[in-house]
């Protein structure tokens, strides 16, 4: 029974999450059909859209307009909740338009609770909107801060070093030495790993790809980073097995070009550049504005008492040593 409950209230939540979605989805309509009404008056058209009934519910239709504008607005994850596709987004919104059928018949809708949920729903969606448009939309990050960010941090913009790499696992030291012994007789470091070694990237020759320093233990870090590019290293054992290692080519730290990593930096960088836009837009909006913060209505606040001390020596805890 508790999971059933928690189940439906679940359901609901969704519910009011699509309604409040489709809130704005039908604000922005609103707002750019309104530059569009004057011209559209008088003028005889066709059936559109806007006109389409896909539904009614008790005599109120639900335009197919409506529906797809959510439809095609919404996010991939809102979207898995309907594995029935369009139809399945109907069936929710029925029964959205029936729960608020029943709470209109009840007096909700100028219940004073109400009205003031829906105002504060309302307000956010307005604060949300104008963030977005004022500050999300407009913050730009400067080239004079990327470039400043770029030599002000190099080591964050530089690759390390970094070896490529190919090995041989087996599991004993006989293993391991007619492993070197095949090497030895100049036979290719790659048929040898295709041949003998027991890792899953025997297919390939034994292929690691490119390692950067701290990728793997140190033991292995240390041979391979100290081994000169086509040379190969002795048998090392290791937790895994022993491994035998061919250092193709060998790297050294590289400052990445400014141009390779301005558009990781500007990522970086946006949202403190909105964050601090918003503050100044903020700021001046108080400096205009008249506000008074009346103290003497203002809950006192409550100082929380020190624990007595105990001052009795008999009982007084020790201090630590």
């Amino acid at each position: 029974m508790k999971r059933r409950y928690s189940v439906f209230i679940v359901s609901i939540i969704f519910m009011i999450g699509i309604f409040l979605f489709s809130i704005q989805s039908i604000a922005q309509e609103n707002s750019s059909a309104e530059g569009a009404v004057e011209e559209a008056q008088n003028i005889e058209t066709p059936v559109t859209n806007e006109q389409v009934v896909i539904a009614e519910v008790n005599g109120e239709p639900v335009y197919l307009a409506e529906l797809k504008e959510i439809w095609d607005t919404m996010p991939e994850n809102y979207r898995t909740q309907f594995p029935g596709g369009f139809k399945d987004l109907l069936e929710q919104w029925i029964r959205q338009v029936l729960l608020v059928q029943e709470a209109k018949k009840l007096g909700l809708a100028d219940d004073p609770d109400v009205k003031k949920k829906i105002e504060n729903v309302t307000q956010q969606i307005m604060i949300q909107e104008f963030v977005t448009r004022e500050i999300i939309e407009k913050a730009v990050v400067s080239d004079e801060e990327i470039e400043k960010e770029y030599s002000s941090n190099p080591t964050l913009y530089t690759e390390a070093e970094q070896v490529k790499a190919r090995h041989i696992m087996v599991n004993t030291k006989e293993e391991a030495d007619v492993v070197q012994k095949e090497l030895k007789e100049g036979k290719p470091f790659e048929q040898v790993a295709k041949e003998k070694s027991q890792s899953p990237d025997a297919q390939t020759g034994g292929e690691m790809g490119m390692i950067r320093k701290g990728d793997l233990e140190p033991e292995m870090e240390k041979v391979l980073f100290d081994l000169a590019p086509g040379n190969v290293s002795e048998s090392i054992e290791t937790d895994y097995g022993i491994h035998v290692f061919l250092v193709e080519d060998h790297l050294q730290p590289r400052l990445k070009d400014l141009a390779e990593v301005k558009e990781e930096i500007r990522t970086k960088l946006l949202p403190k550049v909105q964050q601090e836009a918003f503050e100044k837009m903020i700021e001046a909006m108080k400096n205009k504005s008249e506000i008074a913060i009346l103290e003497e209505n203002l809950p006192k606040e409550e100082i929380p008492e020190a624990p007595a001390t105990d001052t009795n020596p008999e009982t007084a805890t020790p201090p630590a040593e």
